[in-house]
């Protein structure tokens, strides 16, 4: 097949498109390889996808691992402290999950006064939670805790008149399975 002239590059460019989009899809992997997250893992349920990079713009604390049950495109970088992309391509029957840590330094390595949080449950349950509309993430259950004299916050977010409940309890299942290594 012989391309007009000035039409060379179009076959290319829609290619090199597709190729963008499933790149980008690709980084919020599925399955249930653990995922290696702040010196630890965490194994995924069936249909739950890794985000391989922040949800949203915030630089301190530091996000070190998120989730969700359905695809996210991120078409730019998040600005903002609330995770406007992923929360708007949810589905009504998706659930989005993100773990933050506040290490003792920010991200120039200027020291930070950790917040002193309680230490993590044996098993994380709902009733550990915050439920509440949060400044920085809108309606969802917030987690504080520290383990390992290290501390963390998860952020889950579903709609919880519609969501399945085996997908919330695979929400805590994910967040139970986070054990780090080491300490700060």
């Amino acid at each position: 097949m012989r391309l007009k002239k000035g039409r060379r590059g179009a076959p290319i460019v829609l290619v090199l498109a597709a190729l963008a989009t499933v790149v980008t899809i690709a980084a919020c992997g599925e399955g249930n390889a653990p995922s290696q997250v702040g010196r630890g893992s965490i194994p995924l349920p069936v249909g739950w996808r890794e985000i391989g990079r922040p949800i949203t713009g915030v630089l301190y604390p530091k996000q070190v691992f998120a989730a969700a049950t359905y695809p996210i495109v991120f078409h730019h970088k998040p600005r903002s402290c609330f995770p406007k992309a992923a929360l708007r391509q949810m589905p009504a029957d998706g659930v989005l999950l993100q773990l933050i840590e506040y290490s003792p330094a920010d991200p120039t390595g200027k020291p930070v006064r950790v917040p002193d949080l309680p230490p993590r449950p044996h098993r994380l349950s709902y009733a550990d939670a915050t439920y509440a509309m949060f400044e920085c993430a809108g309606p969802s259950y917030k987690f504080d805790f520290e383990q390992r004299s290290r501390a963390f916050q998860a952020q889950v977010w579903f709609n919880r008149k519609t969501v399945e409940p085996r997908l919330r309890a695979e929400a805590l299942q994910i967040l139970n399975s986070f054990h780090p290594t080491g300490t700060r």
